[in-house]
């Protein structure tokens, strides 16, 4: 017969062991989940972001997995390609985001001389211009998706978004010199307007005569959006 010792042991001991097998299995669906995620980003850089040619057979060949595996983790082959997708756009998005690290040259700018004021100023408005035509073009190569984080954002949003990071990427643009509601109101506003220009890009000629599919055109339009914010 066991002892009261001996008993706690062995029940301990099953805690113990029942802890590492759940951390275990954890690690082992954290790992799944990953190589499925990494396989379908894969997936969807070869297809050009044509996402309805992958298949989710595909992706669980590519992942050694049962598709059961995926539709069990991820709910469906189209939440699991938003989930990439968003993944993929954020890291664009970070990168885009360093803009803010130019806060710096911006503020050396400011410290110029008197005369040289207007000329830091219209080097700011092209700066920021630049800044948002760089974004656009990324959106422009990148359609299919662009669209399909977009979309996501507007049906989901939440403060984590590559929407939300675009947003607080464009704040941090803009040099404190107004108030700074004022400030969120016209990042607000250019997120929009660049949302709304790539979603609607296709009849913005028929609209307001600028082509977006045209580098000079869509990088004047931004350019004047900058101006009418007065953004600097």
């Amino acid at each position: 017969m066991f002892s009261m010792f001996d008993l706690n042991n062995v029940q301990t001991g099953g805690v113990i062991s029942n802890n590492m097998e759940n951390d275990n299995n954890i690690q082992n669906v954290s790992d799944i989940k990953e190589k499925i995620i990494l396989t379908t980003i894969s997936l969807i850089k070869k297809s050009d972001g044509l996402v309805e040619n992958i298949t989710i057979r595909e992706i669980a060949q590519k992942s050694n997995v049962a598709v059961g595996l995926i539709n069990y983790h991820f709910g469906s082959k189209n939440r699991l390609i938003e989930i990439c997708v968003q993944q993929i756009i954020s890291h664009v998005m970070k990168t885009f985001s360093g803009i803010e690290n130019s806060e710096s040259n911006r503020n050396s700018l400011h410290q110029k001389n008197s005369e040289q004021k207007d000329n830091s100023e219209q080097n700011e408005k092209s700066d920021m211009a630049s800044f948002i035509a760089s974004v656009f073009t990324f959106l422009l190569n990148n359609p299919e998706i662009s669209k399909i984080s977009m979309l996501s954002d507007l049906a989901q949003p939440n403060a984590e978004s590559n929407s939300s990071v675009s947003y607080k990427a464009i704040f941090k643009a803009i040099p404190a010199t107004e108030q700074e509601n004022i400030r969120k109101l016209k990042a607000f506003m250019l997120l929009a307007s660049i949302q709304s220009a790539f979603l609607n890009r296709q009849i913005i000629d028929q609209l307001l005569g600028f082509n977006l599919n045209e580098a000079d055109d869509y990088y004047h339009f931004f350019r004047l959006i900058t101006e009418i914010l007065n953004i600097i």
